[in-house]
């Protein structure tokens, strides 16, 4: 385990580099983005409160406050509309859904000013504590751990994860100056993730707010542009088994080679924009006429249903088509599964993750058994279902669901 101090005296770093990505959304929607890289803590890269709709406030008493946290990995079966984000500018809506796989945060609140990381993701922990340092003039600093799910770039969620575990644990040391849909905008806002060039910068990231609902909230969500959450329900007794099919992609995407940057980002900005500009409108109406009824009866089959028709249609099509042969392989796992029986089967964000949810042990025991037939690894199989409380926050050894909490709003 490495522990990491912020340095008083920083050694030259490698220059900085940005990524320019051409955006077609349509015929008359050709735009360049920049993926600039960044220093955790970098002034430029971090927004105040009210750039993004949320009251200015302070904090100037220094707590010694320990709180552990414990976050829930989203799955993230579909985006809205990609032509509703950009970078600094989050939205476009979807579903999220949350998983008992999780996610686990130490935070502390220190008199120092220092930020001192340890564990994972330690540029994203430093530039977490000088985000809330920053936007609330807060004197202190914080000893921060953090421990993700160790499955990266393949549609479980471990950057956003980390983000939401972090960005609760602070705001509960400081007192919880921020409510539930205050953080999550301060997390899409702010979402980065760390640069594929390895020269300990980070880079902005394509953020719908998925993640944050999922994870501080639990259940299945159905969400909306700007970060708003339109609906959510339990998933009670759920069985998910979440699978890693070796794909064509899936070397790239284990060795960090085109991950969450460049080519991830040309998906996102070209084809899969370009594809949602045509069939936008019918996915919304499919969401709202098919899906939230389906939501609010708790009709688990109705849910999978829509979800199999909108895997075909605008930015997941593109998405499932990057990973070889125009989507050929992980449809083919979604139909085989959808013939045993499953419910409700997807594949998570830019995949390759595929999961299936159903409430039928026999079922669930027929997926698991075809999988082991195909001779997949059991590194690649994950037996766990839906998590239907969120986040969790232990402080002098009592755990209370983050839900919970007078202070949750939205």
């Amino acid at each position: 385990m490495v522990t990491v101090e912020e340095p008083q005296h920083k050694e030259a770093q490698p220059s900085r580099q940005s990524i320019e990505i051409s955006i077609i959304g349509g015929p008359h929607d050709r735009i360049t983005t920049v993926l600039e890289e960044f220093e955790p803590g970098q002034k430029e890269f971090i927004y105040p409160l009210e750039s993004f709709g949320v009251a200015p406030r302070t904090i100037t008493e220094i707590s010694n406050r320990e709180v552990e946290v414990t976050v829930p990995a989203r799955l993230h079966p579909t985006v809205l509309d990609m032509n509703r984000f950009n970078l600094n500018n989050p939205g476009g809506g979807g579903l999220g859904f949350a998983i008992q796989v999780y996610l686990h945060a130490k935070v502390r609140a220190t008199k120092s000013p220092d930020i001192i990381v340890n564990g994972e993701r330690s540029l994203l922990m430093r530039h977490y504590g000088h985000i809330f340092q920053q936007v609330l003039d807060y004197p202190g600093g914080f000893e921060i751990e953090l421990h993700d799910h160790e499955r990266r770039h393949i549609g479980m969620g471990s950057s956003i994860g980390s983000m939401v575990a972090m960005a609760i644990g602070i705001n509960e040391v400081l007192g919880r100056p921020f409510n539930g849909r205050e953080l999550r905008r301060i997390i899409g806002y702010h979402s980065c993730e760390e640069s594929p060039t390895g020269n300990n910068y980070l880079i902005p990231a394509f953020e719908t707010g998925m993640g944050a609902m999922a994870g501080l909230n639990g259940g299945w969500v159905l969400g909306t542009d700007d970060l708003e959450m339109a609906y959510r329900v339990p998933l009670e007794d759920t069985k998910c088994v979440v699978f890693i099919p070796d794909v064509p992609s899936l070397e790239d995407e284990f060795t960090g080679k085109d991950t969450a940057a460049e080519s991830e980002a040309e998906l996102l900005l070209r084809r899969a924009r370009y594809l949602d500009s045509l069939q936008s409108g019918v996915k919304a109406k499919m969401l709202l006429c098919d899906m939230l009824p389906a939501m609010i009866r708790d009709d688990l089959k109705a849910i999978g249903d829509t979800l199999f028709d909108l895997t075909f249609l605008g930015s997941k099509r593109a998405e499932c088509e990057q990973h070889g042969s125009f989507g050929a392989p992980i449809y083919s796992y979604l139909s085989t599964f959808r013939e045993i029986g499953v419910e409700v089967t997807g594949m998570s964000s830019v995949g390759p993750t595929i999961f299936t949810l159903t409430r039928n042990e026999e079922t669930h025991e027929r997926v698991l058994k075809y999988l082991r037939s195909q001779d997949i690894p059991e590194s690649r199989i994950i037996d766990t279902a839906v998590d239907n409380v969120g986040a969790r926050i232990t402080e002098n050894g009592a755990e209370s669901p983050f839900q919970s909490k007078g202070w949750l709003h939205g």
